[in-house]
């Protein structure tokens, strides 16, 4: 485990992002830093500013949402490589496929439990960066 792994977790809930930093807790990274943005123009701004190791992003929110973000994401050469974990309600084939078309690693359906963030969490920063 990275002591020094840092996540951005958006998410227009102020609610599931610390549900998110706890399940994380209990998931074994407990020794993350973690970053929070509520849509995915603070997230940019953020990003521009403190880079990350893996994005955590709720699709639907207001503003810019998580694919407007993924595809921003994607256009930008210092951040294209960041891993981008999808955790959403939306447990639709088509979305699901259109997140990793934008470059997504992972994709995650609320509710949630902690052995499947962690797992998730796992195969997203194993994998190589693009």
């Amino acid at each position: 485990m990275n002591p020094s792994l840092k996540v951005l977790i958006v998410d227009d809930s102020m609610a599931m992002r610390h549900f998110v930093q706890r399940i994380l807790a209990a998931a074994g990274f407990s020794g993350a830093e973690t970053y929070f943005a509520e849509d995915g123009k603070t997230a940019l701004e953020m990003l521009q500013q403190c880079p990350v190791d893996i994005v955590i992003t709720d699709i639907n929110m207001p503003g810019l949402d998580g694919e407007g973000l993924m595809a921003c994401m994607a256009q930008d050469e210092h951040l294209r490589s960041i891993p981008v974990l999808v955790m959403t309600s939306d447990s639709t084939a088509t979305r699901a496929i259109r997140m990793l078309r934008l470059g997504a690693r992972g994709y995650i359906v609320k509710p949630f439990h902690a052995e499947e963030l962690k797992a998730e969490m796992d195969r997203v920063l194993e994998s190589p960066h693009a």
